[in-house]
């Protein structure tokens, strides 16, 4: 799914992208803690983004932020609702962007959990480490990662550095675009699951496989028919793949 044009919503003062979303100190995060802005420096994922005020697609909740980070001429943009310091960063398939995951921002927002998303600029690892920090800068602290396809791929791969509580790939392809998803290529030893289906006719299940686990069966959720990544929402598998995730966001935060 492409990213839908941008049809006009008041451009904010970057100030109130922050203050607006209400992440700051005093919001509650999932599970029911009191959040409180970090202290001193936070922790930092390669160099600093230049935040900067930005639309808010048409496509997204109500209540979302928006920032644009990176290069202007090679932006990325992120998009977040809900508060906390628990985050969950949500990447998109190739050529889609912040739509893909409207649903899931609202949903996931509910949940109690701070939820970001983003565009991808022409460097895709540098694109989710912005979209790190732009929610460490308003208060996340502890880092869920969730992909689907391309997103995938980027996440399981990033998760060296990133260091997140629990990482979801949906439909991920071991290798795109320079990225090395494999399992076998990742010190990464935390939880992990990742999802496929027997069918899938853009990226196959055994390639997907091989960003799992080989001695962790756990890791590795094989499903009947052809949904990939974000379609995976509105196939058959939709209650047990959100379920799964659900489950893997409680117990990696709880972690």
């Amino acid at each position: 799914m492409h990213i839908h044009s941008p049809r006009s919503r008041a451009l904010v003062p970057l100030f109130a992208l922050v203050a607006g979303g209400a992440l700051l100190t005093g919001c509650t995060s999932g599970g029911g803690d009191d959040a409180t802005a970090p202290t001193g420096a936070a922790p930092t994922i390669g160099p600093s983004p230049d935040m900067r005020p930005a639309e808010t697609l048409d496509c997204l909740p109500q209540g979302t932020a928006t920032a644009a980070t990176g290069p202007e001429d090679d932006p990325t943009l992120v998009a977040w609702t809900g508060s906390g310091t628990k985050a969950v960063v949500l990447a998109p398939q190739r050529g889609g962007g912040p739509c893909q995951w409207a649903d899931q921002l609202t949903r996931l927002a509910g949940e109690g959990y701070l939820v970001g998303t983003f565009s991808w600029s022409s460097d895709g690892p540098q694109s989710l480490r912005d979209a790190v920090q732009v929610l460490r800068t308003i208060g996340g602290q502890d880092f869920a990662l969730v992909g689907a396809s391309k997103g995938g791929a980027v996440v399981a791969a990033g998760a060296d550095e990133i260091s997140p509580k629990t990482v979801v790939a949906l439909s991920p392809p071991s290798e795109i675009e320079g990225v090395d998803a494999r399992s076998a290529s990742s010190t990464y030893d935390g939880p992990l699951l990742v999802v496929a289906s027997a069918d899938d006719q853009d990226v196959h299940a055994d390639d997907s496989k091989l960003v799992a686990r080989a001695d962790d069966a756990s890791t590795f959720l094989l499903l009947d028919g052809a949904s990939h990544g974000v379609a995976l929402f509105g196939g058959p598998h939709r209650d047990e793949v959100l379920q799964r995730i659900d489950d893997a966001l409680s117990s990696g935060f709880a972690g």
